[in-house]
């Protein structure tokens, strides 16, 4: 029969042996929690650009307006996308990826941050809102539903049927901020058809953001 000296030395060394686990292991397993939700990527290379855009500036400058997590993490692979975008291969194989994990709403997001489209929103809700809490309701609010105050202009687009979807969408939800954006023909579609869209939005003045590759038209709503 054991005595209680005995027990308790048994007891001890139990706990003593959880918490080396927990000193020594934590940091190894919360990294095996992060490379599983990163696994299906598929890629190691992909997989180790995706990791580091959570200690990029505009990650944590993300981190300090937004909590929910999906989001987030969508964010970080919208960071990805923009990272890997001069390999064709590679940045399709992971927007197929996001498309079957996330849905379309999750890569509308992803696609949002990578083409520089939310740091300018964000630039632009600054210049509206009246407090932090606003802001931050305004960005979960854009991110929740982005066909609510975007287009992403696809190549077999036709500039009407632009400008129908265009004036739906800001008649029946009036963001504070929309956006219609295109990359490669469809940048040159919206370039070729500026004015005409600018004319048809009475109620939104336009800003022009432009890369090599894509032409982003800011409209931020006037207030009366």
């Amino acid at each position: 029969m054991l005595s209680n000296n005995s027990g308790d030395k048994i007891i001890e060394n139990i706990v003593k042996g959880a918490l080396e686990f927990s000193k020594d292991q934590i940091i190894s397993l919360l990294k095996k929690l992060k490379n599983r939700k990163l696994a299906f990527i598929g890629e190691e290379k992909t997989i180790e650009i995706a990791r580091e855009q959570y200690k990029s500036g505009e990650s944590k400058f993300y981190h300090r307006y937004i909590r929910n997590k999906e989001m987030l993490f969508l964010i970080g692979m919208g960071l990805t996308l923009r990272r890997i975008e001069k390999d064709a291969e590679k940045r399709q194989n992971l927007r197929n990826k996001i498309l079957r994990k996330h849905g379309i709403k999750g890569l509308h997001i992803a696609e949002f941050v990578q083409n520089g489209i939310l740091n300018r929103y964000i630039g632009l809700l600054l210049e509206v809102v009246e407090s932090i809490e606003d802001l931050e309701n305004q960005i979960e609010e854009v991110l929740k539903d982005i066909r609510k105050h975007s287009i992403f202009v696809q190549n077999r687009d036709q500039i009407g049927e632009i400008i129908r979807k265009a004036l739906t969408i800001t008649d029946a939800f009036s963001p504070t901020i929309f956006v219609i954006s295109g990359e490669g023909p469809a940048a040159e579609l919206l370039k070729e058809n500026i004015k005409k869209i600018d004319d048809s939005l009475r109620e939104y003045s336009l800003e022009r953001i432009i890369t090599p590759k894509r032409e982003c038209l800011f409209f931020k709503r006037d207030i009366k």
